[in-house]
């Protein structure tokens, strides 16, 4: 019984890299393709690198705990007396639902964020300053993005949450 455990966990550590690691590669070649080359950054600015940090870091802190809901549908999939079919087949549905809904959001979430503040600060271009290397719009624009992750991950793990397949309870009359 240890053995299989002790595999399982190494299974999902290796599948925690490399999930993390290729999610966090799309989301720098996104920020890249649509931000740096879209504004004419270059690559030694280190206000754009101080903002991609804060978006990478974002993602990376939303996406951190989505192993949970995973693993809770599959385990309550386990346990159901009924069960016929594939677990790897079922624990495959529940993880790319999981992870296209997570995505999804993260995008969403950080543009949200970057467009609130953008729109609130109608004197700045933040992107213009961003190009000319202003330090200080950088930081406010990450910690914006970061803060607002703080703020959202417990109800985006919420929503996570209403897709787990929980049996019903018998309601008390």
């Amino acid at each position: 019984m240890e053995n299989n455990l002790t595999l399982l966990a190494i299974t999902e550590l290796i599948i925690s890299i490399i999930i993390g690691v290729l999610l966090l590669y799309i989301t720098f070649k996104f920020i890249d393709k649509f931000i740096r080359v879209k504004h004419g950054i270059r690559y030694d600015n280190i206000s754009f690198s101080i903002f991609v940090s804060s978006i990478i870091f974002s993602v990376g802190y939303l996406f951190s705990d989505i192993k949970s809901p995973i693993l809770n549908s599959i385990r309550l999939i386990q346990e159901q007396v009924d069960f016929s079919g594939n677990i790897y087949l079922e624990g495959a549905k529940y993880s790319l639902l999981f992870f296209v809904l997570i995505i999804v959001s993260i995008f969403f979430i950080n543009v949200i964020s970057s467009y609130l503040f953008s729109s609130m600060t109608k004197t700045i271009d933040e992107f213009e300053e961003i190009k000319n290397n202003n330090i200080a719009v950088a930081i406010i624009c990450g910690v914006i993005i970061v803060t607002i992750s703080l703020i959202v991950k417990d109800s985006l793990y919420f929503l996570l949450d209403t897709f787990v397949p929980y049996p019903e309870s018998s309601k008390l009359q």
